[in-house]
């Protein structure tokens, strides 16, 4: 004799099915270029320019989106940069690996159409690099590269869930938000969150411990471990963002409160450098803009 199966069993496979599905679209991704470690490897060898510039040049679509980031204001700066020779002699060691991670990101960031969530995803993520890159010469960290490559990358898992948010819940991550951790909404309407999704996907792209830990926790630090440092540098860097960067139709959400906020406090932030962070971050969101333009 067949059983029929009840409303929550029902609801329990269907939520099963469509974790599976998401989970398996993030997989699906491109996997990330890994141009910026071979560029990274040939710095540290000192390498000549030329053997630089022809490894760029192999990915002549990377090589296209390096050129145009590193005109943008925040990268380029005073200088006038018309070739990708003159971008790794202008830009400098460190400048050149962060616009290429930034040039590889956009791709990701854009995959789910050129509309406006696309858009303010990737303003928001470009602004928490540039925050979490304020915050380490703020506070000496010399793991500039891994903290911004970290934050820049922390909610890539939204890339794919924004998708499923719009096909299943007819609506989008930031408009479901309410007054509930979006995290939680995540979990309750999805059944997966975006953080752990990003975790997927970083261990996917077989991305380095701490920079896959703090993708996977952004927003609970606590839970990363020996990656704890490089977590709670991105949580600070997207929380002071987020407070800055408000789209008129989001929900409201707290004010960031360092006095009172574990995080900040395990790194020494006071409310007066919350407010220097957050100045800092401000007078740089033109280089922000420009950026996404590119």
């Amino acid at each position: 004799m067949i059983r029929e199966l009840s409303g929550n069993e029902v609801n329990e496979i269907h939520y099963e099915l469509l974790v599976k599905d998401i989970v398996a679209a993030a997989e699906k991704l491109p996997p990330f270029p890994d141009i910026a470690w071979k560029v990274t490897a040939l710095i540290k060898r000192d390498a000549l320019i030329t053997e630089i510039e022809e490894v760029i040049k192999y990915d002549q679509a990377i090589a296209a989106r390096i050129l145009r980031l590193a005109q943008s204001a925040y990268f380029g700066r005073r200088f006038e940069i018309n070739s990708l020779r003159d971008a790794i002699l202008l830009l400098g060691s460190k400048r050149l690996v962060q616009v290429i991670v930034a040039a590889c990101a956009s791709r990701y960031f854009e995959r789910g159409g050129a509309g406006r969530d696309e858009k303010e995803l990737w303003e928001h993520s470009a602004a928490t690099a540039i925050m979490a890159e304020i915050l380490c010469r703020r506070l000496s960290n010399r793991k500039i590269l891994t903290i911004y490559t970290a934050a820049l990358l922390h909610d890539i898992g939204k890339t794919v869930l924004n998708i499923y948010a719009k096909i299943y819940l007819h609506s989008t991550l930031r408009q479901i938000r309410g007054e509930s951790r979006l995290v939680k909404v995540e979990q309750r309407a999805l059944g997966i969150d975006h953080q752990e999704l990003g975790g997927i996907i970083g261990r996917n792209w077989k991305f380095p411990g701490e920079i896959t830990a703090a993708i996977e926790h952004h927003h609970d630090p606590e839970r990363a471990g020996r990656f704890y440092q490089v977590a709670s540098m991105v949580y600070v860097a997207n929380e002071l963002t987020g407070a800055i960067v408000v789209k008129k139709d989001s929900p409201s959400r707290p004010p960031v409160d360092p006095d009172h906020d574990p995080v900040f406090k395990s790194l020494g932030i006071t409310r007066k450098m919350t407010e220097h962070l957050q100045a800092d971050l401000v007078k740089n969101l033109a280089g922000v803009k420009s950026m996404l333009a590119g």
